[in-house]
């Protein structure tokens, strides 16, 4: 859904490099939908946090968490997931603690909301599962046990809302599980994907 926003703010770094952009103007904008944001705007929230993060001449990685958040408690699913990344990876954000609980919190907000790469992003953790050394105590905890129906459960929700390459792993479990009708069905789907490299694992696989 957002995609569009994304490729607009590389297109306006790229136009600032060319020395083609009017920057008063670009502020001016910018602070109009800082009001809309602030004032109760269902989208501004998110639109204003992806230009604080991403343009060079702007960017607040404050401001963008703040707005993210706001955005993410207004259901955008694609903050909830940017605020997962803060809080699981603790990118750049020297005022935010590292916190998988809350990672967690919004993972599952991004996927309720169908959002594929969240779906895709719990799938790996379930597979995995996630552990936390404590270098004090030389203590390694478990935060999140593996689970393998779990992480079946999301492959199969991402490569339906269009993680092509996730279709791979969909099947390889297939294969180990010996779930043959399942297999059947995610290979057709496969097999008319637009990704090349998803149809010939999937013929190779069949």
């Amino acid at each position: 859904m957002w995609i569009w926003l994304i490729d607009k703010i590389c297109i306006i770094n790229n136009k600032r490099k060319e020395n083609n952009i009017n920057e008063g103007k670009e502020k001016r904008v910018i602070d109009r939908i800082k009001v809309a944001a602030d004032n109760g705007g269902a989208d501004s929230p998110f639109i204003l946090a992806t230009m604080y993060d991403a343009l060079v001449e702007y960017r607040n990685k404050k401001q963008s968490f703040k707005y993210y958040t706001l955005a993410a408690q207004n259901g955008i699913a694609e903050a909830q997931y940017r605020l997962e990344d803060i809080y699981y990876y603790n990118k750049d954000l020297i005022f935010v603690d590292e916190n998988f609980e809350l990672a967690f919190k919004y993972y599952n907000f991004a996927t309720d909301n169908e959002y594929a790469h969240a779906q895709y992003k719990i799938a790996l953790i379930y597979e995995n599962g996630v552990r936390k050394y404590d270098y004090k105590s030389g203590k390694t905890s478990v935060i999140i046990a593996e689970n393998r129906e779990t992480t079946f459960k999301y492959y199969k929700l991402a490569a339906e809302n269009g993680i092509t390459e996730v279709f791979m792993r969909v099947l390889e479990i297939c294969k180990d599980t010996n779930k043959p009708k399942v297999f059947k069905k995610y290979y057709m789907l496969a097999s008319n994907s637009k990704n090349e490299d998803t149809r010939i694992y999937a013929n190779y696989l069949s």
